[in-house]
């Protein structure tokens, strides 16, 4: 469409706080910087009288902003080299946004933090892009949560469209940038008082089969004990996440855990059923050792994991960061260029 505009976006994360797992939002104090063309001013002069709010407007929308934030906003009469006429608007924007969390890896996770901007134009007439001459970017010291997040010095755009549904026969699509950041859990608050402590309970019910196998009231009262202490974990760790439809890797590892002590429990169960005293104890140090390879296999595969998601975070960094680097070295050769050229 000849008559489409082109709206370049600057984002740039002030402050970010009071990041909720919970209840999937954040705080942000948030600069918006908006440019688009306006050919009827080229060449002409800033004068304290015009009035750029009689000029065509893209109604830009923070999607994902709750409730009544604070905010102002102005626009600027910018020109460019060859006198094209840009007309700025600068917003910042003080509130709570929402969020939708993935949380799988929790607690190992790291969650994406962004602005959701759109407009009420449909996207015949407007595309909202990122502002390749002013990149997004974020102030990482005035993270506040630094106990239990780590703010990571990134920030990428992504541009697609939302469809609103107006009638059955007439859906629109608008434009949507999403700008987003991320951020890193500090995972050692989970690690020290729910997986170390799981830990050590499933570890000892490897202790259950020091009771001699004649004693199989004695085995299972243990197997109890500890089976019905993973059960009161499980409540805790309920109350550090929202209501999800899937498992996170803190719920594999406590269910596991949980399952593990029932396996456990259920073996001494079924070795009563062998009254041969010869067979019991063959078969109740092999089961023994058949319990310890599982667990160790799991806690291997669970460690990799893990430690595969920690370096894949540190990559996702160092690739944006080349790609920062090799963006800002092709605009200088352009500048560069332009003093020549141009």
């Amino acid at each position: 469409m000849e008559n489409k505009k082109s709206v370049f976006i600057k984002v740039t994360f002030l402050k970010i706080s009071n990041i909720e797992t919970v209840k999937e939002q954040f705080s942000a104090d948030v600069f918006i910087k908006a440019r688009w063309r306006e050919p009827s001013l080229d060449h002409s002069k800033v004068s304290d009288n015009l009035k750029l709010d009689q000029y065509w407007n893209p109604k830009l929308v923070v999607q994902n902003v709750l409730g009544s934030p604070k905010q102002s906003s102005w626009k600027e009469l910018n020109f460019g080299k060859g006198g094209e006429a840009f007309i700025v608007e600068k917003r910042r924007i003080k509130g709570t946004f929402a969020e939708m969390l993935e949380l799988r890896m929790f607690p190992f996770d790291f969650q994406d933090i962004s602005v959701v901007l759109t407009s009420e134009h449909p996207i015949q007439e407007l595309e909202i892009l990122e502002d390749e001459q002013e990149l997004s970017s974020m102030n990482v010291s005035c993270f506040v949560d630094v106990q239990e997040w780590e703010l990571k010095d990134y920030v990428v755009t992504e541009a697609k469209q939302m469809t609103k549904e107006f009638s059955e026969t007439k859906n629109i699509s608008f434009p949507l940038l999403t700008v987003k950041t991320l951020a890193v859990r500090q995972f050692g608050f989970f690690v020290w008082n729910i997986l170390i402590i799981m830990t050590i309970i499933s570890l000892l019910s490897f202790t259950t089969f020091a009771v001699d196998n004649t004693k199989p009231q004695n085995r299972l009262q243990l197997g109890f004990t500890l089976t019905l202490t993973g059960v009161t974990f499980r409540f805790v760790t309920n109350q550090s996440l929202p209501k999800i439809s899937y498992l996170t890797k803190l719920d594999v590892y406590i269910l596991f855990c949980m399952i593990f002590n029932f396996c456990i429990s259920i073996w001494h169960a079924v070795i009563t059923r062998f009254k041969d005293n010869s067979d019991q104890d063959s078969m109740d140090f092999w089961a023994f050792i058949i319990f310890i390879i599982i667990y160790s296999v799991f806690q291997l595969i669970y460690f990799m994991i893990v430690v595969g998601s920690e370096k894949a975070v540190k990559l996702i960094g160092e690739s944006w960061k080349s790609n920062r680097k090799v963006t800002s070295r092709s605009k200088v050769r352009d500048g560069r260029a332009s003093l020549f050229f141009g």
